[in-house]
């Protein structure tokens, strides 16, 4: 069964998000992860979303190391690295705490993610250190944590959602 791409900008941005959440969580079922996405501020998801955003990602089920089925991303699926998009589109995410700032991106585009950043120098920024799909950013001074972050989310042309 084949879906269209989503359209609005709802659903793009809970693909994003349940994108983020199974990258970083081991879930079970899919109820699992209807609760998480309640708690990011989808309150009224239904189960048959979460199935449909599951499906656009390519998401299967796997063995992790205890043996448990977990749901995961397909590296068959993920898409190639490709000079020809655009940064916000690299980007999956974008936190921060007290003290850095993460950028989490498409398999292949951290260091890509990192050279816009350096290229545009930003003197707030201590460094940047990049891994295939994260981007890690130390402030100068953590007083200007949350300035650099917006300053990030600019300069990546990113609408926060995180």
């Amino acid at each position: 069964m084949k879906f269209p791409c989503p359209t609005s900008e709802k659903e793009q941005l809970q693909l994003a998000v349940c994108l983020r959440l199974i990258g970083k969580n081991c879930y079970a079922s899919q109820q699992e992860i209807r609760r998480d996405l309640q708690r990011h501020g989808f309150e009224t998801i239904s189960q048959s979303t979460v199935s449909r955003l599951l499906t656009l990602l390519g998401v299967i089920k796997i063995r992790n190391a205890k043996g448990q089925k977990i749901y995961a991303l397909n590296p068959l699926t993920r898409p190639e690295p490709d000079a020809a998009r655009s940064i916000a589109e690299m980007v999956v995410n974008i936190e921060h705490n007290n003290e850095f700032i993460l950028v989490h991106t498409v398999t292949g585009y951290g260091h890509a993610v990192a050279r816009v950043l350096d290229h545009h120098a930003v003197p707030q920024i201590l460094g940047v250190v990049a891994g295939s799909s994260v981007v890690w950013i130390a402030p100068h001074d953590i007083k200007y944590t949350e300035q650099v972050y917006r300053k990030i989310n600019y300069l990546l042309r990113l609408n926060e959602y995180s």
